[in-house]
């Protein structure tokens, strides 16, 4: 670049000169390029000044200003970056509504998020793929995620699924979060880049044998499916049941994806239980209701939250559970202002696990803000934080505005309170709902408090 500068100044002295010549002869129509007017020769070479020189050497003092004639130079716009988030659940499967839900709430808050003005990493990006509720899956497309689309976080994965996850999430320091894995597994293994923004399966299970507990039942049955999500509630029901004195008849656990549990469900309906505490998946629950209603079984039911679907109704007959079957599953608190507010802004908010899953992805963006680092390793540094003290903000826009003041906030999420343990776990609330005329419908709230010690 230093060698064309002469070359320039060359060029400018040649056309003045010429400038100068062409005037002194009152020539006008010399038809070369160089006897042009000089009030058009010189805006034409202290224009090409900044370019020619390309920093490289400053134009004269006295250029300057007509080169930028009208104020100083605009900065062409920049487009604003983006940072991915993946979105792993299962949109297919025995879970898939609530995959459906978990990815949709994922998705508005995301549309909040970005209408805001985005993050300081830029816009949220999702990448969405379906497990189908396969740990190998998971994995699979989990690392794709990471390596081919450069995810810094991974939202929505299921207990099994999570647990599977646990090393991958450490070792690539890729935070991942789920709003329903349960399992008391990650009691011990989360808390640092594997975080959930729902109760463990110890809550559930809690939750569940109070309400066992408390309906007057002499005997009651478990059926419980051999999956890592369903195990966990049942163990802890079981001991909340036997502490309060009521029989346990059986405790079945069997595989799922059978044709028929009739096998199963002999010695439990020979014990003629009051009711049947059902722990297991839509296929296989669908299947045993109905068998077990068949088998001349009139009691009551409790089944965990894979069952908490409208479609639950369709599938099994209305007529065979309504008034006689309850679901329990936790829930946001539906008298905090942070959820009326949720509700008012998005149609789905009632829905299972959509507060949890809202507040997922606010959590990582308000991460985003405060650890100034577009990476995994600053959303772990920082998520603790943003949860628990400072000014209570509900949304990411009140947050990031919060931040930018210098303040610390105190993220209250939809779906209630979010201060994680050691594990990464958040305390919930719970609520158990009755089949009447062939929907759910709330009849018991558990909040959180009621099972702090």
């Amino acid at each position: 670049m230093k060698r064309t500068t002469p070359r320039w100044l060359r060029l400018v002295a040649a056309m003045l000169a010429l400038a100068v010549i062409a005037a002194a002869c009152g020539n006008d129509d010399d038809g070369d390029g160089p006897a042009a007017p000089a009030d058009q020769a010189a805006p034409e070479a202290t224009a090409a000044a900044p370019e020619a020189t390309d920093g490289a050497t400053a134009p004269e003092p006295t250029e300057a200003p007509d080169a930028s004639e009208g104020g100083e130079p605009v900065d062409e716009p920049t487009e604003r970056g983006e940072v991915t988030i993946g979105v792993l659940v299962p949109l297919t499967g025995e879970l898939g509504e609530f995959g459906k839900i978990v990815a949709d709430a994922i998705e508005f808050g995301v549309g909040e998020i970005n209408a805001a003005g985005g993050t300081v990493c830029g816009d949220i990006r999702t990448v969405v793929a379906d497990t189908g509720g396969d740990p190998e899956t998971g994995i699979r497309e989990a690392t794709n995620m990471i390596e081919s689309e450069g995810a810094i976080a991974i939202l929505g994965p299921t207990s099994g699924i999570m647990v599977a996850l646990v090393d991958l999430a450490k070792r690539e320091e890729v935070v991942i979060m789920s709003p329903y894995a349960g399992t008391i597994t990650l009691n011990e293994l989360g808390g640092d880049f594997v975080y959930r923004t729902v109760s463990s399966d110890l809550g559930d299970g809690a939750a569940s044998g109070l309400w066992l507990s408390t309906r007057g039942y002499g005997s009651v049955a478990f059926m419980v499916q051999n999956e890592e999500s369903t195990i966990s509630p049942a163990e802890v029901a079981r001991t909340e049941v036997e502490e309060a004195g009521i029989d346990i008849t059986d405790f079945v656990v069997y595989n799922p994806g059978q044709p028929s549990y009739q096998a199963e469900l002999t010695s439990v309906l020979a014990s003629d239980p009051d009711a049947i505490f059902l722990a297991g998946g839509q296929e296989s629950g669908v299947t045993l209701i109905k068998e077990a209603v068949a088998g001349g079984f009139d009691g009551e039911w409790l089944f965990t939250a894979d069952l908490a679907v409208p479609e639950i109704f369709d599938a099994v007959g209305a007529e065979l559970i309504n008034d006689k079957a309850f679901v329990e599953f936790a829930d946001a608190d539906p008298s905090l202002p942070e959820f009326i507010s949720f509700e008012e802004r998005y149609p789905g908010a009632g829905a299972p696990f959509a507060p949890n899953s809202f507040d997922m992805v606010t959590l990582v963006a308000l991460s985003l803000e405060a650890s100034g680092q577009c990476d995994g390793a600053g959303i772990n540094s920082v998520i603790r934080g943003v949860s628990d003290g400072g000014t209570s903000v509900s949304t990411f826009a009140e947050g990031r505005d919060a931040l930018a003041s210098g303040d610390d906030i105190n993220y209250e999420g939809a779906s209630g309170p979010l201060v994680f343990d050691p594990s990464g776990t958040v305390s919930g609330a719970y609520t158990i709902q009755q089949a009447q005329n062939g929907e759910w419908v709330n009849v018991e709230f558990y909040p959180a408090s009621t099972f702090v010690e």
